[in-house]
């Protein structure tokens, strides 16, 4: 069983609490350096997942129409491939920071931190150890699957954040005999947020919880607490009002696109098929923690020890899952690394309490030099991306860049010579977070403004309502320009160029087109051409162009380009 009474621990043991505050306080730092690390990046379109625009669009509509239960594109089609959840929290950022790239991504910073701190929790819960529990959440932060959804306005990260938080809920239900009620509403209130943000998944986890209790004969008992009728009954109303709703508002809808999204359209039956999507779903579990693993066989090979996971009653039940979820979606039609997201943080829970089993002075040694390799190496990176600054940046942006660098990868040194397993693992994290953070700006001032941001500062300046603003090409684009407006209702948009020609009412036409531009030009339109950042990054001119220092001048020449037309 978990431990219950760790306050009784801490009385016995008075160093353990004086450790206790000191790792709470560095996953505290951790989770502030995890938000202000990405907010450069989380709040530009430096990286932008295509299915973003389903759930900004679809925010800024509810907006609009206010209704907040139907999401709608932006050709006003109702879309119930996902239930609601995502365009809430998109919703929620842009009520605070405006209709905004930030505004849309802010809350995906914020359950980012919120699911490190509940990885270090959890892992606590499990180990009684804090290094472990420390060692865990910086290894998660490390993680570039986590790091890339935590910057997406898309339903991965808020589903991990809920599905976390159930299972710590069910594990704690299985494995400890205390706050029965506390603990079924987390594991059945985060199930329902969960089914909320994007369906099935989550009841495959909850069928899993059910099936290990009963059919392990050792846990048979323990079975019965999973029944908490008060956390049960509201769980099922939370998750089950908004298809009941649906059924009776959108029934046709809900049948084809969420029934297709989840099932007929996903699950596939094949060897073939099955053995492509383990091997995806293995990649995206170990790939991002193929150091630790390396060091895992490290440690046990200097001390002498196997990893040993016996102290940790629940490994079989977190194992059986994560393996469960591999399983499943190796039964999808397409397969992606951001489908294993969910039990992303579980696998750094075990890797950390079995890493923290083997580790000792001589494998800290080890890790001290490799974390001390990486701050020589990525010295050596921003030196070269800095120079590349000084061509795109103002000098004093430059120098200011430089100098917060040096500071932090001196800082990362020093702090790594006493430091032990958790501790250095943590300065692998911040030493990731810093150079996103630092190499953020020169990446925008070569990627950025995009194409979006370009067309939507030309098109604003002119104040036109939104029935005389027309978008004419990709939903991608469209949707990028509907987030750099900050208007609810900034323009029309159709796919293609309409059949009928340009309404008469129609005074201001964008598009990413050039055969659209063209035909403009030809039906009385003044088309102005506009140039965004260098999106599609070719080797050959690039190097030209530092070479020759006219790296702005090759972004002008090679970025993406857009129109204006406007009615003479």
């Amino acid at each position: 069983m978990f431990q219950n009474d760790t306050a009784t621990i801490a009385a016995d043991h008075p160093g353990l609490r004086y450790d206790r505050i000191s790792r709470t306080k560095l996953v505290v730092f951790l989770a502030l350096a995890f938000i202000v690390g990405l907010l450069p990046l989380c709040s530009s379109l430096v990286l932008h997942f295509p299915d973003e625009r389903y759930y900004s669009n679809g925010a800024v509509i509810m907006i609009q129409s206010g209704d907040y239960l139907t999401p709608h594109t932006a050709e006003g089609d109702v879309r119930l491939k996902k239930p609601p959840f995502t365009y809430w929290m998109s919703l929620a950022g842009m009520k605070i920071f405006g209709i905004s790239v930030l505004g849309s991504r802010f809350f995906w910073l914020i359950g980012g931190a919120t699911i490190l701190f509940a990885t270090f929790h959890f892992t606590h819960m499990l180990s009684r150890s804090d290094q472990t529990a420390l060692l865990a959440a910086a290894m998660l932060a490390c993680n570039f699957v986590f790091l890339r959804a935590s910057i997406n306005a898309i339903p991965d990260l808020p589903l991990t954040l809920f599905m976390l938080l159930s299972f710590i809920g069910f594990t704690c239900l299985l494995f400890r005999q205390d706050r029965q009620t506390y603990y079924g509403l987390l594991a059945y209130g985060g199930t329902g947020l969960a089914v909320l943000t994007k369906g099935l998944l989550p009841l495959a986890m909850v069928t899993y919880v059910v099936a290990f209790s009963v059919g392990l004969p050792s846990m048979r008992q323990r079975a019965r607490r999973l029944w908490v009728p008060v956390a049960i009954l509201p769980s099922f109303m939370l998750s089950g009002a908004w298809f009941v709703y649906q059924s009776f508002t959108a029934s046709r809808e809900l049948a084809s696109d969420f029934v297709g999204d989840q099932i007929s359209e996903k699950v596939t039956f094949g060897i073939s098929n099955f053995l492509d999507g383990m091997g995806d779903n293995v990649a995206g579990l170990f790939l991002p923690v193929v150091l630790w693993l390396i060091m895992l066989l490290v440690g046990s090979r200097t001390s002498g020890k196997r990893p040993n996971l016996s102290s940790v009653e629940a490994a079989p039940f977190i194992a059986g899952w994560i393996t469960s979820v591999a399983i499943i979606f190796a039964l999808a039609e397409y397969t992606s690394h951001r489908y294993v997201m969910p039990v992303v943080p579980l696998v750094c829970v075990l890797l950390a309490c079995a890493l923290q089993s083997v580790m000792d002075q001589r494998s800290d040694n080890l890790l001290r030099v490799v974390l001390r390799l990486c701050i020589i190496l990525t010295a050596c990176v921003l030196a070269v991306v800095l120079i590349i600054g000084l061509l795109l940046l103002s000098p004093v942006i430059i120098v200011g860049l430089t100098i917060a660098t040096f500071m932090g990868l001196a800082a990362l040194w020093l702090s790594s010579s006493n430091a032990r397993t958790d501790q250095l693992v943590l300065c692998f994290a911040l030493l990731l977070l810093g150079g996103v953070f630092i190499a953020t700006p020169i990446l925008s001032g070569l990627l950025l403004p995009d194409i979006g941001e370009a067309l939507a500062a030309k098109a604003t300046s002119l104040h036109l309502p939104e029935n005389e603003v027309l978008f004419i090409g990709s939903h991608l684009d469209a949707a990028k320009v509907r987030l750099h407006t900050n208007r609810e209702t900034p323009f029309k948009q159709t796919r293609h160029f309409p059949a009928a020609g340009i309404a008469p009412e129609i005074k201001l036409v964008m598009t990413n087109e050039k055969s659209v531009a063209d035909t403009l030009g030809t039906q009385g339109f003044s088309v102005e051409e506009v140039v965004a950042g260098w999106r599609r990054v070719q080797w050959q001119p690039f190097i030209a162009a530092l070479k020759s220092r006219q790296l702005i001048e090759a972004r002008k020449r090679y970025g993406q380009h857009g129109w204006i037309g406007t009615r003479k």
